[in-house]
């Protein structure tokens, strides 16, 4: 039995009929929310490079008859694309192919479930998925403000700048989109940049910047070079380690100055008493001849 959402919104689309002479546009009314809603899913990353192409996959437990695709731009409709589902074990699922890509098929993207029989009864919308498509613009520049290298845990730096006037800055990782994007600020030498402070790293990778306009959000420059992200240990046992490694270099050097002190020393009194001893016995072997000659005179 077909799960039924307590709430019924509707949603109007536009749809084009193509008549003997002409194209009447006809508005259709929706009624969603009557199936669970589908899980949409991109099979490459969002950030769609121009010229490229992308997939998305509708899929669902339920045995719908029909997924719809429907891309958004300001909070409307902009197209719909139906395909037939494909069935397997334990629901059913239809892959969209969208590209080559262009500046117009950036936006916001869902998809819905329905029956043949019911055409115009459709599920709960999915997840939305953005689709950014990149290489509009020149790329800017990302540079960390210290080495890229860090230790588990940290927190780490990164400036993307640009000689171009972009509204906003944008950040990924290994081809994913982080957080939001940042404002763009001018900076004394003239170029127009922002700082993304990135807490708790845990995981390496590669990291780029995109620039955006205000007026076209979706639409992202050529990504930056890459920058390599290392992260070496962890943050909790890298202080006392670095402290006891400080502490057994000290010990080291300490015992090795104690040990020339004593070897200086025990030389320098070898010596002395080898001196003493030598003093000694040229004092004592005159006594010893005068003593003879005394002996030798009375005998």
């Amino acid at each position: 039995m077909p799960f039924i959402s307590p709430k019924l919104p509707t949603l109007e689309l536009s749809e084009t009929v193509l008549l003997i002479d002409f194209y009447l546009v006809r508005t259709i009314f929706l009624l969603l929310g009557i199936y669970k809603k589908p899980f949409l899913l991109a099979l490459q990353p969002p950030l769609v490079n121009l010229g490229e192409k992308v997939t998305l996959e509708c899929r669902s437990e339920i045995m719908f008859e029909t997924f719809t695709l429907t891309s958004h731009k300001n909070g409307t409709i902009k197209d719909s694309f139906e395909l037939s589902a494909e069935h397997f074990y334990g629901g059913s699922q239809v892959n969209f192919s969208i590209g080559p890509v262009t500046p117009d098929d950036a936006g916001t993207y869902t998809c819905y479930g329905s029956f043949n029989h019911s055409p115009y009864e459709w599920s709960e919308s999915s997840d939305p998925i953005d689709i950014k498509i990149t290489g509009l613009y020149k790329k800017p520049s990302l540079s960390a403000l210290i080495e890229p290298v860090v230790m588990s845990g940290e927190n780490m730096t990164l400036t993307c700048f640009s000689d171009l006037q972009f509204d906003m800055f944008h950040l990924s990782m290994e081809g994913v989109p982080k957080e939001h994007g940042l404002p763009s600020v001018k900076s004394h030498n003239g170029t127009f940049q922002d700082s993304f402070h990135i807490g708790s790293v845990v995981q390496a990778g590669n990291y780029r910047c995109y620039g955006s306009f205000r007026n076209s959000s979706h639409l992202w420059s050529t990504p930056s070079d890459r920058l390599y992200i290392l992260v070496t240990g962890k943050r909790t046992s890298y202080i006392p380690h670095i402290l006891n490694l400080h502490m057994l270099i000290g010990l080291s050097v300490t015992k090795i100055l104690v040990f020339l002190i004593i070897l200086i020393y025990s030389c320098c009194s070898a010596k002395k008493s080898k001196s003493q001893e030598q003093a000694s016995e040229s004092h004592l072997t005159p006594v010893r001849k005068q003593d003879q000659r005394s002996r030798g005179m009375f005998s």
